[in-house]
């Protein structure tokens, strides 16, 4: 009599569940690896690499804030567009201000006026204009020597004082003082009233200091 071997309960189920148990060890490691894969790309590199960092756009960094303007401003030594107010700079030669210095009457009519300085053997060099592009003076003056055109020589006694154009560009359509103290030679100071040559606009009588240590009254060229 033949006997029948018959398989004894879950001895199939065995290796089912051994290939299962294999197939989640597989899900998980890729699992596993994809969320490392997300975190680097996260993070950054692994350990001990630097980071990826985020470099800002060609156009945002064309917006950055402009440079300070190369317009003249005070004395050469600060001739950065940024004028200080002609009340506060220092009477030196070739300084520079905004507004008008103590003591000194304005004019809403003429272009340019001069003045004695409170301190001896200096100008108030006054020019109204654009106060985005003022009108500066050198910061010597000169006896005579104002050219053929001006008919100005020394032996006139005239002080000449040369006249700085304003900068090109897009100026503002106000009408502002701008201030340029100007030393003029030793001679040239002497209590009494002096003609001066303002660049090319026209001549002025300039009157002595009512006191010392006072600026002059102003002498404003007719416009």
């Amino acid at each position: 009599m033949k006997i029948r071997r018959m398989n004894r309960p879950g001895a199939s189920a065995r290796p089912l569940a051994r290939a299962g148990a294999a197939a989640l060890g597989l899900g998980v490691t890729a699992a596993l690896a994809l969320s490392g894969c997300a975190q680097s790309d996260v993070g950054g590199s692994e350990a001990g690499e630097p980071t990826a960092t985020t470099s800002t756009p060609p156009e945002e960094s064309d917006m950055a804030s402009p440079s300070p303007s190369d317009s003249p401003g005070a004395a050469d030594g600060g001739k950065d567009g940024k004028l200080p107010q002609a009340a506060e700079m220092e009477i030196e030669a070739g300084n520079s201000g905004r507004g008008l210095p103590p003591g000194l009457e304005g004019s809403t009519s003429s272009t340019v006026g001069v003045a004695w300085a409170p301190v001896a053997g200096l100008l108030y060099v006054v020019t109204n204009g654009s106060s985005s592009c003022p009108m500066f003076a050198e910061p010597e003056a000169t006896i005579g020597s104002g050219g053929k055109a001006s008919g100005v020589d020394a032996a006139d006694g005239v002080l000449t004082v040369q006249l700085v154009p304003p900068s090109d560009g897009i100026c503002t359509m106000d009408f502002v003082p701008t201030t340029t103290v100007v030393e003029v030679p030793a001679e040239a100071d002497t209590g009494q009233p002096v003609p001066v040559m303002l660049g090319d606009k026209g001549k002025v009588e300039l009157q002595p200091r009512a006191a010392e240590g006072e600026p002059g009254p102003m002498a404003w060229l007719d416009s």
